[in-house]
């Protein structure tokens, strides 16, 4: 397993290898029910009972009923949040070049600056309105439509 990360074979299985594997989060501290793995040191959580949090507030609706997973709608919400995330975004993140390694989990490599794209904040003649141009559409009904229409799946 030595300078094994140097070496990465996409074919081999690397879940079930004893260095890699730690198990499930199956401890729970005494003090603050956090989740904790087995021989995890105490006290790394909540100081032993020191550090006292505020619980959080439950989220207002419909956003409690959404995270539940209880119903359809809120298993299909949690299913496609990142995309219904996606569609509040004010800007885009491009690339001139991607690299594809067969085998292996689509990877996006970022080497320098990374930079985001705001654009105009009117869209050119003939062309839909995205990223941060949606917020200044004028209808709220015409705005949710067009960040649906921009995000397939949404």
């Amino acid at each position: 397993m030595e300078r094994e990360a140097f070496q990465y074979d996409p074919t081999k299985n690397y879940d079930s290898h004893p260095q890699l594997y730690i198990g499930r989060m199956t401890e729970v501290c005494s003090y603050c029910d956090a989740l904790k793995w087995p021989g995890e040191a105490p006290g790394m959580c909540c100081f032993n009972g020191k550090v006292k949090l505020p619980s959080l507030r439950l989220p207002p609706e419909p956003l409690e009923s959404l995270m539940s997973g209880t119903t359809a709608t809120s298993k299909h919400f949690l299913e496609n949040i990142r995309k219904y995330n996606s569609c509040f975004q004010m800007t885009s993140f491009g690339a001139t070049s991607e690299v594809c390694e067969p085998g292996f989990m689509l990877t996006f490599k970022v080497q320098g600056q990374v930079y985001h794209r705001v654009g105009s904040l009117l869209p050119p003649t003939n062309e839909e309105p995205k990223s941060l141009q949606i917020y200044f559409m004028g209808d709220e009904q015409q705005e949710a439509r067009q960040r649906c229409n921009n995000i397939p799946g949404t």
